[in-house]
């Protein structure tokens, strides 16, 4: 028996869960979008010859995490937009560049299916599906100068601010 009567018509669901975290959904360590540039015009290359948008991840943990299934997007409305490859492993203490380029078919690298926006614009670090997508970090960052990066110091923790770019190397404030 149902009550009220017709309930069964009408289930309802909901998501119960406490805070969203690296430490708790990606294993020991902690991973952590760590530095974002979306107008690089001269600071680094990727292997095609490219000047593009890049994010940089950071695991600041003391055991290596797998990316294996996670996503990153530019859009809160789509959080499934890139997916990681399987395979994508970062060491603790080592940063990652994914590049933001829409170049899906480079034969090298990781190469996101967006390109950022030097205006300004979110930019999240979301969950596997089997753990229900949830967001393990998010920024949402300014307009952006050519060749000045958007990034924490130090890295992982600090405050966002702007910096000399650090691609694949740790953060250091002005």
């Amino acid at each position: 028996a149902f009550c009220p009567a017709r309930a069964e018509m009408g289930a309802m669901q909901y998501r119960v869960g406490g805070p969203a975290t690296a430490q708790t959904t990606a294993g020991s360590a902690t991973l952590t979008i760590n530095e974002v540039m979306a107008s690089n015009t001269r600071t680094v290359q990727n292997l095609q010859g490219q000047f593009a948008d890049w994010i940089e991840l950071v695991n600041t943990g003391s055991a290596g995490v797998d990316l294996t299934g996670l996503y990153l997007t530019d859009d809160r409305q789509n959080p499934r937009k890139w997916i990681f490859p399987a395979g994508t492993a970062l060491e603790p203490g080592k940063q990652l560049i994914v590049w933001a380029d829409e170049d899906a078919k480079a034969s090298s690298g990781l190469h996101a299916n967006f390109k950022l926006s030097r205006r300004g614009e979110s930019l999240l670090l979301v969950d596997s599906d089997s753990r229900s997508n949830a967001v393990l970090d998010a920024v949402d960052f300014p307009s952006q100068r050519d060749d000045i990066s958007w990034g924490r110091s130090p890295d992982g923790q600090g405050p966002w601010q702007p910096l000399e770019p650090t691609p694949g190397k740790p953060n250091s404030a002005p």
